[in-house]
């Protein structure tokens, strides 16, 4: 497991925060949360949607079980962090991120189960900058990053679970929007 410290020292992996490009990929381009920058050593153990209505996705390391905990997590794009906080049973520690485009889009990335936040309210951050550490949603859970991006800033942290116009699914849409 990866002490505040070690984490901390990841920096050196995140990109420098520029202004977003005239053109395609919306606010610079989005990375994956784990593994960067192409989720090398994980997999998507409960992706979007599926019979279960899934409003994210559950990133795991390949070695399963508590294999990644306290793994770090990485931001998917240049923004703002908009809540850095435990939400409570069932979520642990949450990080939110704002991103805004250059095109007028506004997209909001959510990172929970955190087992440390390593960013705070309100920081600017760039693609890469390391957020926090894969946990356990305070031992609820075998330790993962469930990942959750949405189109509409500020919606309530809701349960994981039902049907939403304001989501999306993440690998999709970062598949989608590489730098």
């Amino acid at each position: 497991m990866l002490g505040l410290a070690s984490l901390l020292a990841c920096r050196q992996h995140a990109e420098p925060i520029e202004a977003p490009p005239s053109a395609p990929p919306p606010c610079g381009g989005f990375d994956w949360p784990v593994g960067p920058p192409d989720a090398s050593g994980y997999y998507d153990a409960q992706p979007f949607g599926g019979l279960e209505a899934h409003l994210g996705e559950d990133w795991n390391g390949n070695g399963g079980g508590d294999s990644d905990l306290g793994d770090p997590v990485f931001a998917i794009a240049d923004g703002e962090v908009s809540s850095a906080r435990h939400e409570g049973e069932g979520w642990g520690n949450v990080v939110r991120v704002v991103h805004r485009c250059g095109d007028g889009g506004e997209y909001e990335s959510l990172y929970a189960h955190l087992d440390v936040i390593a960013v705070e309210l309100g920081a600017p951050i760039g693609r890469g900058t390391p957020l926090g550490a894969i946990g356990t949603a305070d031992g609820r859970y075998l330790a993962h990053l469930h990942l959750e991006l949405r189109t509409r800033v500020g919606a309530p942290l809701g349960g994981g679970y039902g049907t939403s116009a304001d989501h999306v699914a993440p690998s999709t849409f970062i598949a989608a929007h590489r730098p």
